[in-house]
């Protein structure tokens, strides 16, 4: 999994939109923060002043002499304690001894008179304050049912000793405000999220499409199409620039082309004309020896590695033409038939139906795969289809493992005499007609290409 998006609009997304979540979070929490301890200030200070309100209004030598299995003692001070709740508003008021044994309590669940309070042991060290005579306010709690209190205390003294605590326990109904506005806060970093997404969306669109069309401009090249200028209707001024530089490296490609093209037409017309003449004394001077058996198979050698160094200047002048395909429907059996009579193996291949293609340009293509199969030993040549790719096989020994990856490149060869463009050819003209071919058998005995053109119309 990457962490980095590839994508230069995932990069910038990325780059923008992380700052913008980690400053909405940082901002968010710091605002959510800030209130929240005011909040909590400001109701342990009214806590700790209730408290010390109402402890100060208690008797305090009555509490001093209380026992627990008073009822009528129990009742004033409950009494008292009441009055108190509903006055200050707050959830809980109660009085108990420094080490935590609940005396008087207004809570609904509140322990009896004389047992321990189990709450107040999360509060030991408040307790001890105010066992000194201090008065304490305890953390925050949360409830099981979500409600945020604090604990205020103060203690009850009688002839300068604290006999008791007075407690008041109190929650903030501020927090639900609060949450709210964290709710707000969050959506607000959402919508800026948002935001910042859609400006990045747009903005990423905006540089990125350019890019794609100096994309496909390259790939274009590449392919050899150097007749189409680029052109950048907009885009970045450096964009712009680059779309120009890479127009002037395209038509000085175009002139490198045709000067090569024109200088290898030369050679080859230089080339032939001494080809033909030699094959014209070569074949007078068979006529003239037929009854010199040895000087004739000399003859007829010499007349092979002609042949030989004519197709070489043929191949090399099929590679170095670049046309564009002309698309026409060609029925696939009639050129296998004419592929057929211009190679000494078996080429064969039946009911293949019709393929929109040029086709001068695929007859090359099956011509130099048929001459490949029979120069590698094979004997057959067997075409099949299927929907859009034409399978082609011979019952030759095969590609070897370590050569698949070379077979089309220009000048790879596997034999000693051959000059390595005839699959280089065949994979020109596949690409030119917006198709592919590959190996699909590297290392096994009778290879077997694949030729695949999405253009093509299915079998008929």
């Amino acid at each position: 999994m990457r962490l980095w998006p590839d994508s230069l609009r995932g990069r910038m997304f990325a780059v923008f939109s992380l700052p913008t979540v980690i400053f909405a979070a940082v901002l968010i929490g710091i605002a959510v923060y800030a209130a929240g301890s005011s909040v909590e200030r400001e109701l342990g200070e009214r806590l700790r002043n209730t408290a010390g309100a109402a402890a100060a209004g208690m008797p305090p030598g009555i509490i001093a002499r209380f026992q627990p299995d008073n009822r009528r003692t129990h009742a004033n001070l409950m009494a008292r304690l009441t009055r108190i709740t509903e006055k200050t508003d707050v959830r809980r008021v109660f009085i108990s001894t420094p080490d935590g044994v609940s005396l008087v309590d207004t809570g609904r669940d509140a322990p009896a008179p004389g047992q321990p309070d189990r709450e107040l042991s999360q509060d030991r060290y408040e307790l001890e304050r105010v066992a000194r005579g201090e008065t304490a306010v305890s953390v925050l709690y949360t409830s099981v049912d979500g409600v945020r209190f604090k604990r205020g205390y103060a203690p009850i003294v009688h002839q300068g000793k604290v006999v008791a605590v007075l407690g008041v326990e109190g929650s903030t109904k501020t927090y639900s405000a609060l949450d709210s506005l964290s709710g707000y806060l969050t959506a607000i970093g959402l919508v800026a999220l948002l935001v910042v997404s859609i400006l990045v969306f747009v903005f990423g669109r905006a540089l990125t499409a350019p890019l794609k069309t100096l994309e496909s401009a390259s790939a274009a090249i590449g392919r050899g199409a150097l007749d189409a200028p680029i052109q950048l209707a907009s885009g970045a001024r450096e964009l712009r620039r680059l779309a120009a530089t890479m127009d002037d490296m395209r038509d000085a490609l175009r002139t490198r082309d045709r000067e090569l093209q024109m200088m290898l037409g030369g050679i080859a017309h230089e080339v032939r004309n001494p080809l033909g003449g030699m094959k014209l004394f070569v074949g007078l001077l068979r006529e003239d020896l037929t009854e010199h058996p040895d000087e004739s198979a000399l003859l007829a050698r010499v007349q092979t590695e002609l042949e030989t160094l004519e197709r070489i200047v043929e191949e090399f002048l099929d590679f170095a033409r670049q046309r564009p395909p002309v698309r026409t429907s060609v029925a696939l059996d009639d050129l296998i038939t004419e592929v057929d009579g211009m190679v000494p193996m078996v080429v064969q291949g039946h009911g293949l139906g019709t393929i929109s293609v040029d086709r001068d340009l695929f007859r090359q293509v099956l011509l130099n795969m048929a001459r490949n199969a029979h120069q590698a030993g094979a004997k057959t040549l067997t075409l099949g289809r299927q929907e859009t790719k034409i399978m082609v096989e011979d019952d030759g020994p095969g590609v070897p493992a370590k050569s698949a990856q070379h077979i089309f490149d220009a000048f790879f060869s596997g034999r000693e005499k051959g000059t390595g463009l005839g699959l280089a050819l065949c994979k020109r003209i596949i690409e030119a007609h917006g198709g592919e071919i590959r190996l699909v058998n590297p290392g096994d005995a009778g290879a077997v290409f694949c030729l695949e053109l999405p253009h093509s119309p299915p079998a008929t």
